[in-house]
């Protein structure tokens, strides 16, 4: 049923004078064409008005708000404050309130209220709140053995001799193989220091040149040695040679050690296996039981994790000792392709500060100078920059969507000295070289002259 127009005024006064005649209330709603409701609401509001009150104008209620049932003279005061100060929260301005003598007796509103009152009524006051970016993703599980190692240090040791120690270690969460562990003399004249990537960098050596393999992967969490500055997006030196290498750099999602739980557990056994009053008695003694019980545990111990099913890791995964990417120290420099690092930088832009006094900006830490850049012509103060990877220089250009190259810049530290801290070996002419030429015999009937 449609709802009907509101009654007229002779509706009005037909029910009410009906109901003083003794007729029901039903039979009169029925008669007017209302619903019961009504005509009991109009009965009752002329039996308390008379007549009178059925002619009265309609009383609409109270306006609504945030702060609609609190005094005048302290919503004032909330919005001229908040108008004034638009860094102050509900919070802030409360207490302000509070402290004014003028309104001193009457009831606060709550910090909610505050915030709906101001959201309602001044909202161009409020912090504009930007959307928080979404959360990486989880690092992909590794599938197979030597695929990804997981590296993380235990830090803060406390040896007998004084010494604070920080133990760097690495596993296979797939084959349940501790890769390699190292132990570092961490302390300094005031406390103790994190570790070097150079340091970083021997752990992962020590642990190719002993399984004689690359993994396809390195997962680490993202501490600043490791993962770079998170303020500026130019990879660390550690990721650099794991690219010259072919090894991608993984990282955790910040905050969530969980991602690596394998070398989490590994902290916990070898600590326990380890230290104790011999192990950490001196560096050296450490490094001799970490060594230890890293071959216990990889060829004798019944292990558990990764399904070896209370079998040694080595015997559980016997693919172990199969590399899968084959590596000597001697065959580093030779596995090592600068040109993965040119490629590895070509997808990153850069976007820096030029200092106006001096016309340099700073890239990888080193700092560039670009004096032969007019710089008072284009009066910038940020420039982008990119790899090219084909001529191995930094290219400076304006900007990103109409880039205009302004000029090129030979990058430093990178080559291959600087990332793998090895020198190549020059070959001498003065020593004498056997070249190894295949045997060729003429074909039948062919004679030689």
């Amino acid at each position: 049923m449609s709802p009907r127009s509101p009654l007229t005024q002779h509706e009005k006064e037909r029910i009410y004078q009906g109901k003083l005649a003794g007729r029901k209330l039903a039979d009169l709603a029925q008669a007017v064409g209302c619903s019961y409701e009504c005509a009991r609401k109009w009965w009752r509001v002329g039996r308390k008005h008379g007549e009178a009150g059925l002619r009265a104008p309609r009383v609409h209620r109270a306006k609504t708000g945030a702060l609609s049932q609190f005094d005048q003279e302290l919503v004032t005061e909330a919005m001229r404050l908040k108008k004034a100060h638009p860094g102050w929260g509900a919070d802030r301005v409360r207490i302000e309130l509070a402290q004014t003598e003028a309104l001193s007796g009457l009831t606060l509103p709550s910090r909610s209220r505050l915030a709906a009152f101001f959201k309602e009524r001044c909202p161009e006051c409020l912090a504009r709140h930007q959307p928080r970016p979404p959360a990486p993703a989880q690092p992909l599980p590794a599938s197979g053995v030597q695929e990804v190692w997981q590296l993380d240090s235990q830090e803060n040791i406390r040896l007998q001799d004084g010494t604070i120690a920080t133990v760097c270690s690495v596993r296979d969460p797939v084959g349940a193989a501790m890769i390699a562990s190292q132990a570092f003399a961490v302390q300094t004249p005031r406390h103790w220091r994190k570790l070097t990537w150079t340091e970083i960098r021997g752990v992962l050596r020590q642990g190719f040149a002993e399984w004689s393999t690359l993994p396809e992967a390195v997962l680490t969490d993202n501490e600043l040695v490791q993962a770079g500055n998170p303020h500026d997006r130019f990879p660390a030196r550690l990721t650099l040679w794991l690219a010259g290498l072919g090894i991608q750099h993984r990282f955790i999602r910040p905050g969530c050690p969980t991602d690596q739980p394998q070398v989490e557990r590994n902290h916990r056994t070898l600590a326990n296996w380890t230290q104790d009053a011999s192990g950490l008695a001196s560096l050296a003694d450490l490094q001799q039981a970490l060594d230890r019980e890293r071959v216990q545990y990889n060829g004798y111990f019944p292990a558990q994790a990764s399904n070896c099913q209370r079998q040694p890791p080595l015997q559980a995964h016997p693919q172990l000792l199969e590399p899968r990417r084959p590596y000597s120290l001697e065959q580093e420099l030779a596995l090592f392709d600068l040109q993965r690092v040119f490629d590895f930088l070509a997808v990153f832009r850069f976007r820096r500060k030029v200092q106006q006094t001096t016309a340099h900006i700073s890239l990888d830490d080193q700092s560039y100078c670009l004096s032969r850049w007019r710089l008072r012509q284009y009066q910038l103060r940020t420039v982008q920059v990119r790899m090219d990877p084909q001529t191995h220089q930094w290219v400076v250009f304006t900007d990103e969507n109409h880039p205009e190259e302004l000029l090129r810049l030979v990058p430093r530290n990178l080559d291959v000295p600087s990332l793998t801290g090895l020198e190549p070996v020059p070959i001498s002419l003065a020593q004498p070289i056997q070249l190894l030429l295949p045997f060729w015999l003429p074909a039948p009937g062919v004679r030689l002259l």
